[in-house]
């Protein structure tokens, strides 16, 4: 009995061990038929163009705020009540425009007064120079004392004194009577109303401002430039000078500026500097110099140009050259070394680097000027830069240099 139990064991344990590796096996082939061989990692896409070949003006840039030049505070001179105010406010003037009427009743009556003192002296004037006719004979035949004769000159001197002092009164009421119409002496925008109808005003104080009034056309950027920027736009205006002796004669060659006004990026309006300062601030190196800008109006009758608005300026530095361009965000740095990654595609898309020397100004396209180290002709990398490294293949569709939007000229 127990040598049967054993075989029955020794069977059972037999069975479940070829069980397991049958079931190995199985498991094994099933595993080695569903298995893939390894895929090929795919390539990187980029985007890649060519460099533009454009013709170019270098330029340097300089901010300041629009200067109208021609600025007026307008006050009263005399003390008075305000009769009218005859302007809108924020509207555009000629020069000579009526902007105040104050009450001139008080200064009439000074004149009719000082016009009444005129005509008493005149009389005692006239009286003093008959009775000075009169005495004049006797005082040759010593008819008359010292002391009537001297009556007679006082008298005669302190009339002359009355006729000019009452001229003089008539003058100063004619003249406050004639500050109490208040004209513009300048064309351009006019501003709020600082005291308005009925008000009393001053005359010569803080009280006695009442608006004020900024030209509009032509309007100037001042701005500073280095002594070493200033030697270089002098060079520049020799040189024209040399080619042009005639214009240079006749003070004809001037500098051109073009100037962006607030968060505009295009240099849209154009003008030329018409000052430069006598003197180099030694503190700063630097000099004052001013642009001067026609400011027309445009299709809707306002004037685009304001007294105060941030302007940027750029200054040429040289004649227009012709010059290899590339989006900025192409080039890398290499510490002090800039480069750009192109693609050659006559060896399997491999990606190269290209040592260049980039200039340092950018255009108003969003391009910059390669200087040296391109010839024209490579693919740059101008999207997908930072997928790409040298000695790697790229998968590269062609497409155009990148660049901003121009402005209408």
């Amino acid at each position: 009995m127990i040598m049967f139990a054993s075989r029955l064991f020794v069977r059972r344990v037999f069975a479940l061990g070829m069980g397991i590796f049958i079931f190995g096996i199985v498991t094994a082939a099933v595993g080695c038929k569903g298995e893939s061989p390894l895929a090929e990692p795919s390539l990187q896409e980029v985007v890649v163009a060519q460099p533009v070949s454009e013709t170019i003006s270098d330029w340097d840039v300089y901010t300041g705020n629009l200067d109208p030049r021609e600025s007026v505070e307008v006050r009263s001179r005399v003390r008075g009540y305000i009769k009218s105010v005859n302007f809108k406010e924020g509207e555009e003037i000629p020069a000579g425009t009526e902007l105040f009427n104050i009450d001139s009743g008080p200064f009439e009556a000074d004149l009719k007064q000082a016009k009444g003192q005129l005509t008493t002296w005149e009389a005692k004037l006239k009286l003093a120079e008959e009775r000075y006719a009169a005495y004049k004979p006797l005082i040759e035949k010593a008819a008359v004392s010292a002391d009537e004769l001297n009556k007679v000159i006082a008298d005669r001197g302190e009339a002359i004194g009355g006729v000019d002092s009452s001229r003089g009164k008539i003058l100063d009421a004619e003249l406050n009577i004639s500050y109490c119409n208040i004209k513009s002496e300048i064309a351009g925008n006019v501003g709020e109303a600082i005291v308005t109808k009925g008000n009393l005003v001053g005359s010569g104080g803080a009280d006695s401002l009442l608006t004020t009034i900024v030209g509009v056309d032509p309007m100037y950027v001042n701005f500073y430039v280095t002594e070493r920027a200033y030697q270089g736009y002098r060079q520049l205006l020799l040189e024209r000078a040399e080619k042009d002796p005639a214009a240079a004669k006749d003070a004809k060659i001037k500098i051109p500026v073009e100037m962006a006004i607030g968060g505009d990026t295009h240099f849209r309006f154009k003008g030329y500097v018409d000052f430069v300062d006598n003197r180099v601030d030694p503190a700063t190196s630097s000099i004052k110099v001013r642009a001067k800008f026609q400011n027309p109006k445009g299709a809707d009758g306002r004037r685009p140009l304001k007294a105060g608005m941030f302007a940027r300026v750029r200054v040429a530095v040289g004649d227009p050259r012709k010059a290899l361009l590339i989006a900025d965000r192409a080039i890398q740095s290499d510490q002090s070394l800039k480069y750009v990654l192109k693609v050659n595609k006559e060896k399997d898309n491999v990606v190269e680097r290209v040592d260049i020397e980039p200039s340092s100004r950018i255009q108003e396209s969003g391009l910059r000027a390669v200087d040296a180290g391109l010839k024209g002709d490579e693919w740059i990398i101008v999207e997908g830069v930072n997928r790409a490294r040298p000695g790697i293949s790229v998968a590269p569709t062609e497409g155009k240099m990148p660049r901003r939007p121009m402005a209408e000229k």
